[in-house]
């Protein structure tokens, strides 16, 4: 009996449609203005996160995403962009 492949992981880039189109506008009703600044957010992370891990924004993977890379994000934004 062979073994089944273990799923592959959802891109980030999906996860973050379904957020945005499921979550934030069909069940939340959110105004355009808090989409965009979501999405803003969210930009400046994938960029951050790409430069860190050395792969590109659209081949991020959920399980790229750990505490650490979150954690260095927030002391990027603190500290060198005074945000």
């Amino acid at each position: 009996m062979r073994n089944a492949a273990a799923p592959k992981s959802p891109s980030f880039a999906a996860l973050v449609q379904t957020f945005f189109t499921e979550y934030l506008v069909a069940q939340r009703a959110v105004s355009p203005r808090t989409v965009a600044c979501y999405r803003d957010a969210l930009m400046l992370f994938l960029d951050f996160a790409s430069r860190k891990l050395g792969k590109a924004p659209t081949t991020l993977r959920l399980t790229d995403i750990q505490p650490e890379i979150i954690l260095a994000f927030l002391d990027h934004l603190e500290h060198e962009r005074s945000s």
